[in-house]
């Protein structure tokens, strides 16, 4: 089935994700670290076809982490939980081949009573397997940047992630139906 999306159809769905870093970190103690982080990440995004094969939409993450230092024994695992959102973009190619660039906010407040800002950005390439006409299958590679910051404080990854994402595509015409109106 051809992957083509009509303007004015609407997106529903999700992802779920998960990564493996290694972490250089200057910003929770006053000395430099070196750990392990592993990362499950669950997304929902939700777009609208503002033209054929381009959606824009909202996309809101929840995020796990967990941190276990290498440099120092004694230091135990530490697990943060945050919340981001913020818009994103995705483009189709008739094959289900797609791009998709997004951007995420967020604020944590952090058990010692202080804020930080929350940055995350995010391109991407993946491919809409389409069980039918309206529900697709959507394993993603994507690059990942988070940027965590308080004051001159700064804690940054970056690397890949690899996800599998569901979606539900409302008001999708088949490819053979738009290419006649077009």
């Amino acid at each position: 089935m051809r992957a083509k999306v009509k303007q004015g159809s609407i997106m529903i769905g999700g992802s779920l994700n998960a990564s493996a870093y290694k972490v250089e970190d200057e910003f929770t103690t006053n000395t430099r670290q070196e750990a392990n982080r592993i990362m499950a990440n669950l997304r929902a995004k939700n777009g609208y076809f503002v033209l054929h094969d381009f959606a824009v939409g909202l996309d809101v993450t929840m995020n796990h982490e967990s941190v276990d230092v290498t440099t120092d024994e004694d230091d135990k695992a530490r697990r943060l939980t945050y919340l981001l959102a913020g818009p994103f973009v995705r483009y189709f190619l008739d094959n289900g081949v797609f791009g998709e660039l997004s951007v995420n906010m967020g604020l944590l407040n952090l058990s010692s009573g202080s804020k930080s800002n929350l940055v995350e950005g995010a391109i991407g390439i993946g491919y809409a397997h389409f069980i039918n006409e309206k529900f697709s299958i959507e394993p993603l590679l994507t690059f990942r940047y988070f940027n965590q910051k308080d004051g001159d404080r700064r804690y940054t990854t970056y690397g890949p992630m690899l996800g599998v994402g569901i979606q539900a595509y409302l008001l999708r015409k088949k490819a053979h139906v738009i290419k006649k109106t077009l």
